[in-house]
């Protein structure tokens, strides 16, 4: 009898933790209450640029995250600049820069390339978005070394998604390294056979906060911004309800001759861009910093951190409070604290 009583009590037990799983207590003003923890549900908006309309397959997915050239006059204009929901902008080697593009739908990418390799910076910048990160080879070193970063992280990168060609997005000849683009089939095709994951972990469903209506910046009326970019002297001008880049007053377009317009241009300069080794491959600081954003024609100076690489990009205004953005695309420059005194914006 006594053995029988052990077993009712034992299955009683189970039975009451089975029952109240994903559910704790917790004391308020002495008495005991349940509560119970639920995941949050995925935005209906575009994750990347706060838009309504988005495409129903891709909520709760991950983001794509794209290597591409931006070295030179021979990868300008891009295949598909103007589709990227986030374009950032980072240094290299010897000043030279590259392109991030982020998609929050893997459909939008019908065709994007140069499609070139990537850097440990770049894959550190991905993982803070918890992207599939999509590029065209590797860097490797010790320090810079995305080659080494990936397999000692295992992170989810897809490097074989590419079509070689002999016509740049210019129509001119050139090597295949300006020639090379990756595209919605060939992305989730690569992700399919390795077997990726495909739905974006909680805690990064929300990369950015966004204002409920276009609002104005706090510290006064921005025209154009213009700053230094490695190699390149960025102006975006406010036309037509959204700011317009241009490298050297050479419109930024893509393929189409479509002009490049956001609605965020947001510029973080980095305490530390150093070169490693003696090609001048370079390392950036991706701690925190300063920076500035222009938006909706007013602009806002800012503070932002990231941290280790699989932190998250977060921007504050001055006295730390989240700083919300502007729905729609967004461009990030990853520039050199020293140019900050270069940046000129006007009024």
């Amino acid at each position: 009898m006594n053995n029988f009583k052990r077993i009712i009590a034992l299955f009683l037990c189970l039975s009451f933790v089975f029952c109240f799983t994903g559910c704790k207590k917790i004391k308020a003003e002495g008495k005991d209450v349940t509560t119970t923890t639920t995941k949050a549900a995925p935005s209906e908006n575009n994750p990347l640029t706060g838009e309504t309309g988005f495409n129903k397959d891709s909520i709760g997915k991950r983001p794509i995250a794209i290597t591409i050239q931006n070295s030179e006059s021979r990868c300008r204009p891009q295949w598909g600049l103007c589709s990227a929901d986030v374009v950032i902008e980072g240094e290299v080697e010897g000043t030279a820069t590259k392109y991030l593009w982020l998609f929050s739908d893997v459909s939008k990418v019908e065709k994007a390339g140069p499609f070139r390799s990537v850097r440990r910076d770049f894959v550190e910048l991905a993982m803070g978005f918890d992207a599939i990160l999509v590029h065209c080879g590797w860097s490797s070193g010790s320090i810079i070394g995305a080659y080494e970063y990936i397999s000692s992280t295992g992170y989810d990168h897809v490097g074989n998604a590419v079509t070689w060609g002999k016509v740049a997005p210019n129509g001119t000849s050139a090597g295949q390294e300006y020639c090379s683009y990756t595209n919605t089939e060939l992305i989730t095709s690569a992700i399919e056979k390795g077997k990726i994951r495909k739905d974006i972990k909680e805690e990064y469903q929300s990369p950015f906060s966004f204002n409920s209506k276009a609002t104005n910046l706090k510290d006064g009326k921005c025209s154009s911004i213009a700053f230094r970019i490695g190699n390149n002297n960025a102006t975006f001008t406010w036309k037509d309800g959204a700011y317009y880049g241009a490298y050297s007053g050479i419109d930024m377009k893509d393929n189409n001759g479509t002009p490049y317009s956001v609605a965020n241009v947001i510029v973080l300069y980095l305490n530390s861009i150093k070169a490693v080794d003696s090609k001048g491959r370079v390392d950036m600081d991706l701690s925190e910093g300063t920076g500035v954003v222009a938006s909706n024609g007013t602009y806002q100076e800012i503070k932002w951190t990231k941290g280790d690489g699989k932190d998250m990009i977060k921007l504050f205004d001055k006295d730390g409070k989240e700083f919300k953005l502007n729905v729609g695309k967004s461009y990030i420059a990853l520039a050199r604290l020293s140019n900050a005194e270069k940046t000129v914006i006007s009024e």
